[in-house]
């Protein structure tokens, strides 16, 4: 176990919450049994939480105002820098279309969720893989850029069908809380019909799908990396002072 100086040297976690609401008490448990797991006792994460309002979130990016995303979450950042935290995390992947703009309001460097995911995918050999998450995940490029420009992987998104159907599970059953076995048995179809279009791996680029995947049914057809679970061992990791990151970078 972990010495008393050890575990006082535990550095702040920053998070910007709200996005779901489901996806912040995810976040927050697994950083705390994580650490819990580490230094035993009655040992937690060291966090600070912003937490923002997610129905003004969604409907500025259902009107396409990024800019309005960008400032809510900008504003959050800032807060956390205010709050003493040592370094930050977007507890959303589509928050991360707005990644690049954090510099302009804190200087608290960010983990982004492409750096454990990346890392993941290489290790395992895999080169080109699907990906579930929202419409905004699926459809726009942001993440498939970040992918193929920061580590050469290829993302090949759903059909436009399940792009749609995906979106709508998550907002309509998954963020209010309601994991239901029907949606289930649909995503275990939407990743069959990726394996049969010959990908290697899915990332599920999102913090509500895992919630999902993780109930009671058969296996999935492909292997499914979960960045909020990727996310949470790396922002350990540094934590605990086993990786360092600079402002907008990955662990160095």
């Amino acid at each position: 176990m972990n010495t008393p100086e050890t575990a006082a040297a535990v550095r702040c976690i920053g998070l910007v919450g709200g996005m779901s609401w489901e996806s912040s008490a995810l976040y927050y448990r697994l950083l705390n049994q994580a650490v819990q797991r580490e230094l035993g006792g009655l040992h937690n994460a060291v966090s600070i939480m912003a937490t923002l309002d997610f129905q003004l979130l969604a409907d500025a990016a259902g009107r396409g105002d990024w800019k309005q995303v960008e400032v809510q979450i900008g504003g959050a950042a800032r807060q956390l820098e205010q709050g003493g935290a040592d370094f930050m995390l977007l507890t959303a992947n589509t928050a991360h279309q707005v990644f690049d703009a954090l510099p302009k309001y804190t200087r608290l460097p960010a983990l982004h969720i492409g750096v454990p995911v990346a890392r993941a995918l290489k290790e395992a050999g895999h080169a080109r893989v699907g990906i579930i998450g929202t419409r905004h995940v699926t459809e726009s490029s942001f993440y498939a850029d970040w992918m193929s420009q920061h580590a050469g992987i290829q993302v090949v998104p759903p059909e436009a069908g399940d792009r749609q159907w995906l979106d709508d599970v998550i907002f309509s059953e998954l963020a209010r809380g309601a994991v239901r076995a029907q949606s289930r048995g649909r995503l275990l179809a939407v990743l069959d019909r990726m394996q049969r279009a010959g990908l290697d791996a899915v990332i599920v680029a999102c913090t509500e799908l895992p919630l999902l995947l993780a109930a009671d049914g058969p296996a999935p057809a492909l292997p499914c990396l979960d960045t909020v679970a990727l996310h949470v061992a790396m922002a350990v990791d540094i934590a605990l002072g086993r990786a360092q990151i600079a402002c907008g970078e990955g662990p160095a």
